[in-house]
Formats: C-alpha cells, sequence, structure tokens
C-alpha cells in the first residue's frame, strides 16, 4: 500500500530545507550589522556634539528616525522569520516521515518553485472593506456667495466712468429696486438674512463697483507688515489679501469708496504696549498722529472726517 521513498523528493527537501537556513543566517547576520551601525552612530553624533552647540530639533528627528527605523524593519524580518521556522518545521516532519517508511508518498509539488510558496506566504491578507458611513449632508451644507453675473462691456465702461460719490448713489438705486430672489433659484439661505433679494444685489454690486486705497505710509514693523500666526492672525490675512488684491484695489485715490490703514494692531502691541501695565496712552498718541499726518498730507480724511476710512484689529491684550 505504501509507495517507496523516491530520492528526488529528497533532494528538493533538503534543497528547501537548505535554502530556509541560508535565509535565516541572512536575517541574524543583517541584524547584528544593524546594531554594530546604530552603535557606531550614535558615538559619531556624540563626538561632533561634544564641543558644538547642538540643535535639540534635528537631534530629536533624527533620534525619531533612527528609532521607527529601529523598530519597523526588525518586525516585519521577524514576522518572515516566524514564516520560514514553521515550513522548516514542516520539512523536517515530511523528511522524518519519509525516511521511516510510514507516509505513502512524498509530495514533491510544493516544492517545485520554492521561490513561488515564499512569495504568496509573504503576501498580506486581503481584508474586507468596511463599508463607508453615509456623511450627513446637511452639516456639511455651507453658505456660498451668489455666483458673479456676467456684466455686459457697455455696463462696464458707464460704470467706470462714475465718480466715487456717483457710483454710490447708483447702487444705492439699484439695491433700492432690488428684484425679488426665488428660494428655490438662490444659492443662499432666505431665512438668515434679513432681506436676502437686498443683500444678494448689494453683494452684486459691491463686485462691481467696489474700489479700497490702501495707503502707502507707515514704517515696519507695525504698518505693512502682517503677523499670521497665533489668534490674532486674522488681521495680518487680511492685509496681506488687501495689499496683493488686484480686483477690488486700486492705486488713484480718486476712485476709491473706502480707504484702508495698514496696521497691525499685534506689531503695535509688540512696539508699544508693556505688558500687564493697562496703558493704553502710547498707542493713542500713536495713532493719532500717524492719522494726523495722513490727514495733512491728504485730502480724503477731511472730506468725510474718516468716515470712509477703516481698519481691522483683533487683540485681547488690553
Amino acid at each position: 500500500m505504501f509507495k517507496a521513498f523516491h530520492p528526488q523528493n529528497h533532494f528538493s527537501l533538503h534543497s528547501g530545507q537548505g535554502r530556509f537556513e541560508e535565509i535565516t543566517t541572512i536575517y541574524d547576520e543583517m541584524m547584528k550589522r544593524l546594531k554594530h551601525v546604530s552603535i557606531a552612530v550614535i558615538k559619531e553624533l556624540i563626538r561632533c556634539l561634544t564641543w558644538r552647540k547642538i540643535d535639540w530639533r534635528k537631534l530629536f528627528l533624527a533620534g525619531a528616525v533612527m528609532s521607527i527605523a529601529g523598530i519597523i524593519l526588525p518586525t516585519c524580518l521577524l514576522a518572515y522569520r516566524s514564516n520560514i521556522r514553521f515550513d522548516r518545521f514542516r520539512i523536517n516532519k515530511l523528511l522524518h516521515q519519509s525516511l521511516n517508511g510510514s507516509i505513502q508518498h512524498v509530495p514533491s509539488a510544493p516544492f517545485d518553485s520554492l521561490s513561488s510558496s515564499i512569495k504568496a506566504k509573504e503576501r498580506p491578507a486581503v481584508l474586507p472593506r468596511r463599508p463607508r458611513r453615509r456623511q450627513n449632508t446637511d452639516m456639511l451644507k455651507v453658505a456660498l456667495p451668489p455666483p458673479r453675473r456676467p456684466v455686459s462691456p457697455r455696463l462696464q465702461r458707464y460704470l467706470r466712468s462714475l465718480s466715487p460719490h456717483e457710483a454710490l448713489l447708483y447702487a444705492k438705486r439699484e439695491v433700492e429696486h432690488a428684484p425679488l430672489v426665488d428660494n428655490n433659484g438662490s444659492y443662499l439661505y432666505a431665512p438668515v438674512f434679513r432681506n436676502v433679494s437686498v443683500f444678494q444685489r448689494s453683494y452684486e454690486l459691491m463686485e462691481m463697483i467696489l474700489n479700497v486705497y490702501n495707503y502707502r505710509d507707515g514704517k515696519k514693523p507695525i504698518f505693512h507688515q502682517p503677523h499670521l500666526n497665533g489668534i490674532y492672525a486674522s488681521e495680518g490675512w487680511f492685509m496681506r489679501f488687501m495689499e496683493a488684491n488686484r480686483e477690488f484695489v486700486t492705486k488713484d485715490p480718486e476712485k476709491a469708496h473706502l480707504f484702508y490703514l495698514p496696521y497691525s494692531s499685534r506689531q503695535l502691541e509688540l512696539a508699544l504696549y508693556k505688558k500687564n501695565s493697562h496703558n493704553l496712552r502710547p498707542l493713542v498718541i500713536f495713532l493719532r498722529d500717524y492719522v494726523s499726518m495722513l490727514a495733512s498730507k491728504y485730502p480724503f480724511w477731511n472730506r468725510t472726517r474718516g468716515s470712509d476710512h477703516f481698519l481691522v484689529a483683533c487683540h485681547d491684550w488690553v
């Protein structure tokens, strides 16, 4: 009933066993070299940084990279080595049974292609995909500004020919006679607004007409140097966008409807305010002198007593 032991199968078992022993030897050698390299790198770092100023950020980053590499690489190799040991145990068992004649036939198919069997064991198991959760679309709705309506070239030429005062009168008449907005076709959520039709029309006119002039007077860092980090960053980003804008910003102050004072309250605090003093007089004097300089140099402040001038500031340090 039992077939004789074939020398060809015996040879394939021994060749597979030798291949696994070779891989195990390479693994042990790699671990020894990795250990020596790590020790050598640490000694070299200590020698180089003994008499120099240490950059702790770079040192921490290098240590983190080495730690991750020292954890991930041995973990992957260890998992691969456990598979090797398991296959080696099976080979030894089959070889022992074959030599004792207690098996019908030693299967040679799994060892005909040793590399293919190793690759098959290395492939990670494909996990079933988790069903995606349906997002709450109501929470993701954001009220966007209404899309721009196309403006005819004739109307553009007419608006450019108007003075700032005439353009504001034109906008006022258009807002007073704003067409009703259909709730179904509007991009705005009507209950949020007091009058959604007036808001949408005034917004459209603002995009067509508004011109803002940025004063170039004032020295850094209080002026023209936005603070872009921290809880005071909103005023800094507003300043940056205003000074880089080409759509609403005009270089001709005679065509401007609004005038922007590009100063930073955060930079003003760092320059003039004494912490916990609650003394705002130096700040008030500084801004008063700046406005007086603008009023004496340009006619725009005195023309409206500053009603068309604005600044942007956010703070909690007073």
